[in-house]
């Protein structure tokens, strides 16, 4: 018998178990009241939410990812000094819960706020809704993309990039040509990553009084815990179906990062 084999699987679904009970549970639950599972899922309150939700993650995962990419490619590829310093000042946003950064956000710019004080204008616009959790939480999770794709830049060899640039390629053009189809993977898990973060994300959208899924089922919790539950669970779809997708594209970035070298062709 291979015991390592059996240590590993033993690990993993010691790992694993805790982490699928409470999903298991949903599904055990909505499925004795299906009746009241798929009136839940056809009410028009889930739509809203459900939506809000999805534009929300995928805004501050799409700008996450190009905000921490290019803070990755600086720090990584330039010249910049006390580049260990920068690095480390830009992974702190991970230390910061959501509702702090959205406290500090609405404190900002209330009257007499920090933004007031600096620029000295007395009518501020309002940073409720999905504009202030767009910010607080691109400005909360872009470190998941630097942090993934600054781990991809150190394998990288230079000599594809020294010979582009040999070649008469300009620095974006080198970025965008050898080392962005290297770093996608990267790219993409860590914006993954950060999309799963703001679907689940309760303290920055229930501050800032933006209707999402989360916000959706702690309001319905006690009035109509049905739907909760229900809303829990397409939550709970929704985790699944971008690991399942950050998996596909870590296994698609592997194939990529072989062929690299075709683009100087």
């Amino acid at each position: 018998m291979n015991w390592r084999a059996v240590g590993a699987t033993a690990l993993a679904l010691a790992l694993t178990v805790p982490f699928a009970l409470p999903f298991a549970y949903l599904v055990a639950r909505n499925a004795q009241d299906l009746g009241g599972l798929w009136s839940a899922l056809s009410d028009d309150r889930l739509v809203g939410p459900l939506m809000r939700s999805l534009a929300l993650g995928i805004s501050v995962a799409l700008a996450a990812a190009v905000l921490g990419t290019l803070a990755a490619w600086l720090v990584a590829r330039t010249d910049l000094r006390a580049r260990r310093t920068w690095a480390l000042l830009l992974c702190l946003p991970l230390v910061i819960p959501s509702f702090v950064g959205a406290l500090a956000l609405i404190a900002a710019f209330a009257p007499g706020g920090l933004v007031e004080q600096v620029l000295g204008i007395g009518f501020l616009p309002e940073v409720s809704g999905f504009n202030g959790a767009f910010v607080v939480l691109t400005l909360l999770t872009y470190p998941y993309v630097f942090l993934l794709v600054m781990a991809r830049l150190r394998t990288l060899s230079p000599t594809l990039e020294e010979s582009a640039r040999m070649l008469g390629r300009r620095p974006m053009q080198v970025f965008t040509t050898v080392v962005l189809p290297q770093a996608r993977a990267a790219v993409a898990a860590g914006a993954l990553l950060v999309f799963l973060y703001v679907i689940s994300d309760f303290g920055a959208v229930q501050l800032l009084r933006y209707d999402t899924l989360t916000r959706a089922i702690y309001s319905d919790r006690l009035l109509d815990p049905i739907t909760s539950i229900a809303l829990s669970l397409v939550l709970g779809v929704i985790a699944v179906a971008v690991v399942a997708m950050e998996r596909r594209s870590s296994r698609v970035g592997l194939r990529d990062q072989s062929r690299a070298g075709a683009v100087l062709e």
